[in-house]
């Protein structure tokens, strides 16, 4: 006998009673009426979309909250201290930019800090801050926006619109793929409560819509809810500062995350059935349309560059591994996901990419076909180790998911051939399920 599914409400009580930070950040929400806190959200899709859905749950709850996209993904205390300066927040809300410990010594700058968040913790000591984090104990495939989404309806404060808004910062982070099925037990009861019933139509396969960057398993078909992913990856420059400023004069003063954030605060979903008519439907769709375009012509370019430019390694722990060089390749990590699935030809595979930046940064990024190998914890291994005889420790970083993670190295902390020595000896190292 199938198990019963747990109702939406369900479910949001069930976090309320198995997760004690969120209970906390409820009643310190109720407290808040009136006074000014400040929220820091990663600048990707799934950071703005959750922003978004937080900001409309404290406008109901009439809190002053400033909302901010920084382009790092840890915070820093230069940023806390910067906020504390010229703002004196209540509160400090940190959404879907990591579980740190190193966040636990911002109560030093501001009394009341609240994570939200779905990353994997690193470190342990986090007794001074506020979590809402079900990933904490072992991974679960979820976004922060679905926990915001979670946040919100406890206060009665979520609608059809909040629904849409949820769903794509889902897709945008990999937490759900309905086009092909994929659900997550996590995610199911807002899925088949608050989606199948009014946005079926936004989730059915397409065979004649152009296939997208989350459409690495097939070429034959794609969704809408995939092209509007797209969309918010290509308006926010997707977490990697995939920036379009200076393509364009129109484009000079975008700031993309917080245009995004504006432009999808507030709105209303009418069925429509072309990303076209979905762009159109919004004041800034020049502006839309411009940034989209651009991502697309980039997108074709970097595709080409990858045929040419992947190099089979060798089989480690049966796993195929796939090296990727290049020099400011633009949108390195999602065309290497969506070509290796090409090049794996349904063997576990995983591809390392080495992005040569300007100012001699390198980007490293992580994709993989199998949880096989984690290669987040690859990627953090590999900051770690490069770290090590570092006086600096803030310009390398490195992390992820079991299937996707990077590794930064800024302004030239370390030569190629060191990072590329470490990443190899980090692949070999590494455990394998």
């Amino acid at each position: 006998m199938n198990k019963k599914l747990r109702t939406y409400n369900e479910f949001v009580k069930e976090q309320i009673e198995t997760h004690q930070g969120l209970q906390k950040i409820v009643d310190f929400l109720n407290k808040l009426k009136g006074k000014q806190i400040v929220t820091f959200c990663h600048d990707d899709p799934d950071g703005v979309t959750s922003g978004i859905i937080f900001k409309r749950l404290t406008d109901k709850l009439e809190i002053k909250n400033i909302l901010f996209f920084p382009y790092s993904f840890p915070l820093s205390k230069k940023e806390v201290e910067e906020v504390k300066d010229r703002y004196s927040p209540e509160a400090l809300f940190i959404i879907d930019k990591g579980t740190l410990q190193e966040y636990n010594n911002f109560t030093e700058i501001i009394k009341n800090i609240i994570i939200v968040d779905h990353h994997p913790q690193i470190g342990s000591n986090f007794e001074k801050v506020i979590i809402y984090n079900p990933a904490i104990k072992s991974y679960i495939r979820t976004s922060a926006s679905l926990l915001v989404h979670i946040l919100s309806t406890i206060f009665n404060n979520t609608n059809s619109y909040d629904d849409f808004i949820c769903l794509v910062g889902m897709k945008c982070d990999w937490a759900c793929d309905p086009t092909n099925g994929d659900i997550p037990e996590f995610c199911l009861p807002f899925y088949e409560e608050r989606i199948k019933p009014n946005y079926s139509w936004l989730v059915e396969k397409r065979g004649d819509l152009k296939s997208t960057m989350f459409d690495i398993k097939n070429q034959s078909f794609t969704s809408l809810l995939n092209q509007i992913a797209e969309l918010f990856f290509a308006i926010t420059g997707g977490g990697f500062q995939y920036f379009y400023n200076s393509y364009d004069k129109k484009l000079n003063n975008i700031d993309q995350p917080k245009f995004c954030f504006e432009t999808f605060l507030n709105g209303k979903i009418i069925k429509f059935f072309t990303i076209e008519e979905f762009i159109n439907s919004f004041p800034n769709k020049e502006i839309i349309s411009l940034i989209y375009n651009y991502f697309l012509s980039d997108w074709d370019t970097t595709e080409k560059s990858f045929d040419q430019q992947t190099f089979f390694v060798k089989i480690i722990n049966g796993v195929k591994i796939f090296f990727f060089f290049g020099k400011d390749v633009k949108l390195m990590p999602m065309v290497g996901s969506k070509k290796l699935y090409q090049y794996a030809e349904n063997f576990p595979s995983a591809i390392i990419m080495f992005n040569i930046e300007p100012q001699n940064s390198i980007h490293i990024s992580f994709r993989g076909t199998t949880d096989k190998i984690h290669l987040g914890h690859i990627a953090s291994n590999l900051a770690n180790n490069l770290n090590s005889n570092l006086k600096d420790k803030t310009k390398i970083s490195g992390g992820g998911h079991p299937l996707a993670a990077e590794c930064k190295i800024k302004d030239g902390a370390v030569d190629f051939l060191t990072a590329l020595s470490e990443t190899i000896s980090s692949i070999i190292q590494t455990e394998v399920k």
